[in-house]
């Protein structure tokens, strides 16, 4: 059975896994894409005591969200990069509307 405070710490780590997957291009979320991914992969003391109190395997995790990271959704894109560098978008004008490119 799980205890509430199981689920918790589960529910930080999945927290974190989503954050990691953000795809949009909203800054705040983009930054919390990059401190995810860095906590997920740094080893850190603070994610090994996270995964102790989830009763997950810290070096198995570790070994696993290493390997994921490596897949294109857990990278910063290049747009998302732009968002945080604050680079200017561009707009083009097209038939009496604006449309963003990025």
């Amino acid at each position: 059975m799980k205890s509430p405070e199981r689920k918790l710490f589960r529910a930080i780590i999945t927290q974190a896994i989503e954050d990691a997957m953000y795809d949009g291009l909203n800054k705040y979320e983009i930054i919390a894409k990059r401190e995810a991914i860095h906590w997920l992969t740094s080893s850190s003391h603070d994610f090994k005591l996270i995964c102790h109190y989830a009763d997950i395997d810290y070096e198995y995790a570790s070994m696993k969200f290493a390997k994921a990271m490596k897949l294109d959704m857990y990278q910063l894109k290049d747009k998302q990069i732009n968002v945080i560098q604050k680079k200017p978008v561009r707009s083009v004008k097209t038939s009496g509307q604006f449309r963003l490119n990025f």
